[in-house]
């Protein structure tokens, strides 16, 4: 069931305009930016989207010109985890790779993160989401427990009120921000 909710929301995805998704992905980042948490943290780790993933550009670069500690996933493909590097610029970052991610490990401490935002490929109102399948930032976040706010963003179509399925190692967010709401669940 998973994995076809997956595909079938890859696949509407990846049908987004360009025109669309850059639109949709600035209001997302601007609902962010906006935000009391975002302004309050000091310390925020960015996902690095890739094909049609909400667009994370004007996160990183507002964080970074704000002197917030910005920190995207290093992924460590072998143990299929991913580690928050510290960027102090957007040209710390290595874009040649599917999934950008910095051209050198300066492994940051999980327990400094304030904010966390991360991808979800299908998420539903209740702070379940289904991502790319590998359990990558399901097994950071357990590493995180309850003092990391956990945000996803995502377009509005994304997010279903239907509970989604989830397996023991599945990890809720706190809030959902797409381009037409603010989601906030109960901790």
């Amino acid at each position: 069931m998973k994995s076809g909710l997956r595909r079938e929301m890859l696949r509407k995805r990846g049908m987004l305009a360009e025109p669309e998704w850059i639109e949709k992905s600035r209001a997302i980042q601007r609902r962010l930016m906006d935000s009391g948490f975002y302004r309050d943290a000091s310390a925020i780790l960015f996902y690095c989207h890739f094909d049609r993933e909400v667009r994370t550009d004007m996160l990183i670069r507002d964080a970074l010109d704000r002197g917030k500690t910005v920190c995207v996933p290093f992924n460590d493909w072998a143990r299929e985890t991913l580690i928050p590097s510290r960027i102090y610029s957007e040209k710390d970052m290595d874009g040649s790779k599917k999934i950008p991610q910095p051209f050198m490990l300066k492994e940051f401490p999980i327990e400094k993160i304030e904010i966390a935002v991360i991808p979800g490929v299908v998420l539903d109102v209740h702070g379940n989401r289904i991502g790319m399948g590998r359990g990558f930032f399901d097994r950071f976040l357990e590493k995180c427990g309850n003092r990391v706010l956990k945000v996803s963003i995502a377009f509005d179509f994304q997010v279903i009120g239907e509970e989604l399925p989830v397996d023991a190692w599945d990890r809720k967010v706190d809030v959902i921000l797409t381009e037409k709401r603010e989601i906030v669940i109960p901790r």
